[in-house]
């Protein structure tokens, strides 16, 4: 393991010692006796306290290391200034995670506001860096011709970071760079704030209203003191409610909490998401942009926001006739409830889809619930990629693993006697805890330095004493794809020597295709008959049902994939209009009609709790085109199937290990042998 982020602090104790004074002589005046006052022992630190004093610790060592880098006498050699400024960005990247993930989900208000305040002073140093003019001339002296290829890569994407910042700007146009990202940096942390924290809920006062939900569902959620069934907006509630609940004005109630969060009287993310893009705009026009959406793309796969748009519209063009198709077997079984019906609505969507594939294809989610247990998913996920990935997991207990809360599971992930990182597993929802699913980075993998750590952050089901935490197929899916990101994490940080290379620290919009690739593993028979069994009955999930779910899983194919391009069309068009002209829910409503079968549900404002608009920004279609790019990847497996080691060592060592040694385009032409295509996503929507 690398060094844990972990600095102890050392409190001095205060110590009294009682000194017995000699009695004055009678002959003499007498003189007061010094008289030691009793000191109370210092307070104790707060956990806010501690974390913050250790955060900055971090940080220190980082911003101890700038005067040694840019050292006027210093030589300009890989030793003597790019070594130093690795070892700089280390310190700041572990800084900067580690806040980053406990603003997310330490139970503790307190530290999750001290994590805020340290994610915004390293932002501010990161900030300051990027546009340090001294810095980066002190490493563009340094000669790396006669270099390795990896020191050389480190240097070009260094330089190239330094320039798309700004760095070569005047000293004014410096320093308004310098303002805007710390003011997006506290508004992004304003409106991640605003969707932890703003849980909705709805109440029921009569149990029978919960007809249609599974009964271990029921079991637990009890009345409470005031006789009300509380049904928050949190996923263990939200996703079976809106599948299951035959109440449908309830579930108009709850879709519409859900889509209105960040929006109140105490939450004004539509104000924050405003001054965000104003301030992005203004940053891509002082780096001569037409637009962030040209901006963030430059450096990407996509290269532009042009690009971007014309990828959007191509798959969304692909997708439309199933999606129109799906939408009318929706409202073909809505038909069925209600005879006038004319339209199926969005709150209305899981519902009629659970329905279309019970009735059309003999798939019963209740009963396919009833094979995820969580504990069983979760051993059979850590069963799987030991397997195909050749590594062991070995937990840590509580007092080594340095988790924030006592559900985290920790392990160490091993290659026999080797240690390669470990992993820290957050899997359930509670109050003030981010509230989706994700891989967050705590320490970054450099082969001889440090090996990775990370996170998985989710909001599954608890087994309790109500039941096992039965998962939905869906959370299943998920688990394997944030997984991904996980895998990618640990097997990416252990052969580079420097920070720009390690872990997923390759163009944002491929991220994404390890994760949407490793779903196939939560789909095939093959994998789920090791850990799918009936929570009840131990039976192993048939093949024949499975065969249903893929089925029936490409029902609703095309409303989903064109549902990701209303986002990904929000997500791009909030960053190339103009801010001040941006009418953001009329935008939402627009697209809504533009790129979807479903009508706008008053009273929602989805823009509002839409968080990837801030660390996304205008790439949410990364998730379409990182798909395309797995499908592709899937292709090798075909004949030899998910779990042989052949192909899957091959895919972890030249897609995963690799990190960002490489562009993304290489990696994935070194490991299929050719340059990717568009064949396997076509053939995958369009069949």
């Amino acid at each position: 393991m690398h060094q844990r982020l972990f600095l102890a602090t050392f409190t001095a104790a205060a110590v009294l010692v009682n000194v017995a004074c000699p009695k004055p002589r009678k002959t003499e005046t007498p003189v007061k006796e010094n008289v030691v006052k009793k000191v109370d022992p210092p307070k104790p630190k707060s956990a806010a306290e501690t974390f913050l004093e250790e955060c900055r610790a971090t940080l220190a060592k980082a911003q101890g290391l700038l005067p040694q880098v840019k050292a006027a006498d210093a030589p300009r050699t890989v030793e003597g200034t790019l070594l130093p400024y690795n070892q700089l960005l280390i310190h700041m990247r572990q800084s900067g995670a580690r806040a980053g993930l406990i603003a997310e989900v330490h139970p503790d208000a307190d530290v999750r506001d001290a994590a805020r305040t340290c994610e915004q002073e390293v932002n501010q140093f990161g900030t300051a860096l990027q546009l340090d003019r001294g810095l980066y001339d002190a490493i563009a002296a340094v000669d790396v011709t006669a270099a390795d290829p990896a020191t050389q890569r480190f240097v070009a994407l260094t330089l190239r970071d330094f320039r798309n910042a700004g760095v070569d700007r005047d000293e004014a146009t410096r320093t308004r760079l310098q303002q805007i990202d710390e003011e997006i940096t506290k508004l992004g942390q304003e409106f991640a704030k605003a969707l932890a924290e703003d849980v909705r809920a709805i109440e029921i006062d009569d149990v029978a209203k919960l007809a249609g939900m599974p009964q271990d569902w029921i079991d637990g959620h009890k009345p409470g003191a005031d006789g009300k069934i509380r049904v928050t907006t949190d996923y263990p509630d939200y996703t079976p409610f809106m599948t299951y609940a035959d109440d449908d004005a309830l579930r108009r109630e709850l879709y519409v909490a859900n889509r209105s969060r960040g929006n109140s009287d105490k939450y004004k993310n539509a104000e924050v998401l405003q001054q965000v893009l104003a301030l992005r705009a203004e940053k891509a026009m002082l780096l001569d942009k037409a637009h962030w959406a040209d901006f963030i793309t430059a450096d990407k796969m996509m290269k532009s926001g042009k690009n971007a748009a014309e990828f959007i519209d191509r798959v969304h063009k692909l997708a439309k006739k199933r999606a129109e198709k799906d939408h009318a077997e929706l409202l073909k079984q809505l038909k069925k409830h209600d005879k006038k019906a004319k339209v199926a609505q969005d709150w209305q969507r899981q519902w009629l889809e659970a329905q279309v594939k019970k009735d059309k294809y003999a798939v019963d989610s209740q009963r396919v619930r009833a094979y995820f247990p969580f504990a069983q998913v979760l051993q059979g996920l850590l069963d799987i990629t030991s397997e195909i990935y050749d590594i062991q997991y070995v937990p840590v207990s509580d007092a080594d693993a340095g988790s924030w809360h006592e559900d985290v599971q920790s392990f160490d992930v091993m290659r026999g006697a080797t240690k390669l990182g470990r992993v820290h597993l957050d899997m359930h929802p509670r109050d003030g805890k981010y509230k989706h699913a994700a891989q967050f980075p705590i320490n970054p993998g450099i082969a001889g330095v440090m090996s990775p750590e990370g996170a998985l952050v989710c909001n599954f089901p608890k087994p309790g004493p109500d039941g096992p935490g039965l998962m939905e197929h869906d959370d299943v899916v998920t688990m394997f794809h944030e997984f991904g990101h996980l895998m990618h994490e640990i097997l990416g940080g252990q052969t580079q020597a420097w920070l720009t290379q390690a872990g997923v620290a390759t163009e944002w919009d491929f991220v994404e295709a390890p994760s949407q690739m490793f779903e196939e593993w939560a789909w095939s028979h093959e994998t789920l008959s090791r850990f799918a069994k009936h929570h009840e009955t131990g039976e192993v999930i048939p093949a024949d049902l499975v065969a249903q779910m893929r089925k029936a899983d490409k029902f609703g194919l095309g409303i989903q994939t064109v549902q990701q391009m209303f986002y990904a069309a929000i997500s791009l068009g909030f960053h190339t209009a103009d801010p001040e002209k941006l009418d953001m829910l009329a935008e939402v409503k627009r697209l809504q009609k533009k790129y979807t079968s479903f009508p706008y549900v008053e009273g929602t404002t989805f823009h509002t709790s839409f968080g990837h608009l801030m660390g996304y920004s205008a790439m949410y279609y990364t998730y379409m085109w990182s798909l395309v790019i797995a499908k592709d990847l899937l292709t090798p497996f075909e004949k030899k199937g998910l779990m042989n080691t052949e192909v899957t060592y091959a895919y972890r060592d030249k897609i995963l290990a690799p990190g960002g040694s490489k562009d993304a385009a290489v990696l994935v032409k070194d490991f299929l042998g050719r340059d990717f295509s568009f064949k396997a996503f076509e053939a995958f929507l369009t069949k």
